[in-house]
């Protein structure tokens, strides 16, 4: 999804509600702040990494990371985030800027981040029995164990 199209959801969600600021850099604040809570809530494919650099908000699976999603800089930049994620993104952004629905969309983006979560637990459980993090110094096996879900 493009940042033109993520913000056209938005507004297409605050419809008869509060507007999409016209502020660009409002925007952008609202979507690095919603990036902060989404990366910080569910491990996106795209966000991870092995290198432990800055930009990393918090430990991942398998000795991995979950870096900061860069922000957009124009209309046309897609955003760095798994597609999956976009509606929870925009209504995370909507939920900032709502006057009336701020609890429901908060609410739908949970609802979002909780499905898309446990579709990537599947995943990363597939790709361990295959054998993917072997080579890792701490493994999601073990991060398992020791929280009872994989490494956060």
């Amino acid at each position: 999804m493009t940042f033109a199209r993520l913000k056209s959801a938005i507004e297409l969600l605050l419809i008869g509600d509060n507007e999409l600021p016209s502020d660009r850099e409002q925007v952008i604040a609202a979507v690095e702040m919603a990036f902060l809570q989404l990366a910080s809530q569910a491990t996106a494919l795209k966000l991870l990494t092995t290198n432990n650099a800055s930009e990393v908000i918090r430990q991942g699976p398998g000795g991995t990371y979950v870096r900061m999603p860069e922000l957009p800089e124009l209309d046309t930049d897609e955003m760095d985030i798994d597609r999956e994620l976009c509606p929870a993104l925009a209504r995370i952004i909507a939920s900032y800027l709502s006057r009336e629905k701020g609890g429901i969309h908060n609410s739908e983006a949970q609802k979002i981040l909780k499905s898309y979560e446990s579709k990537v637990r599947v995943f990363l459980e597939e790709k361990e029995s295959e054998g993917a993090f072997e080579y890792y110094p701490e493994t999601y096996a073990s991060s398992r164990v020791q929280g009872g879900g994989y490494a956060q």
